[in-house]
């Protein structure tokens, strides 16, 4: 099976420079552009399904690239992205007069380091989208999954066997797909292979 990972197109969120999970800022025009994009070069790839956050950044990249196409969409909650807590829609300027010292210390290990009172990646985030793969993967068919950067770095972490810790080195483009394959025609059926990233 393949598994087409899709972040969302650019957000409001993104050009304000943002530190933002959970809030629900929509696509920008070149968001929207971006979205219809990635459908196009999606148009020749049979999918059985879709999967998609629930945040319309994600959630409407979905439906716009999906547009005309008859693959059944199901919107999954635990494909949100991570809940910055304190940080949640504050400027990276701001945080950095807020507490310098602190988004050192998150840039530097943002899968380990907890955001304010937020979600922390490393078990809060990954566990629930782990367990979202492991129903994808369990079906067997080649989909789409539509979300954000954090479980979609963890996804690649996760589907390819790598160390949690490696999803720092990850960085999903906006309105790009990444393309994992799984399956024992590959060599068994836990072995997976990066077939495209960022495409």
């Amino acid at each position: 099976m393949k598994i087409y990972l899709v972040r969302h197109g650019q957000s409001e969120g993104n050009v304000r420079n943002l530190w933002y999970g959970i809030s629900d800022l929509p696509l920008t025009g070149l968001g929207r552009e971006q979205a219809a994009q990635v459908g196009e070069k999606l148009r020749d790839v049979p999918l059985a399904a879709a999967y998609t956050s629930p945040l319309s950044r994600a959630a409407d990249t979905a439906r716009i690239a999906l547009a005309g196409r008859e693959v059944p969409l199901t919107v999954v909650p635990d494909l949100r992205e991570q809940d910055m807590g304190r940080l949640e829609s504050m400027s990276v300027a701001d945080i950095s007069v807020f507490d310098p010292e602190y988004l050192r210390r998150l840039e530097k290990d943002w899968v380990h380091v907890c955001p304010l009172e937020g979600e922390p990646f490393d078990t809060g985030l990954a566990p629930r989208v782990a367990a979202v793969l492991d129903a994808i993967v369990k079906r067997g068919e080649d989909c789409a999954v539509f979300s954000h950067n954090g479980p979609l770095c963890f996804a690649m972490t996760y589907l390819l066997g790598l160390p949690i810790e490696t999803a720092s080195r990850f960085y999903l483009l906006h309105g790009c797909f990444s393309v994992i394959e799984i399956g024992p025609e590959i060599w068994n059926e836990q072995h997976a292979l990066l077939r495209h990233f960022n495409r």
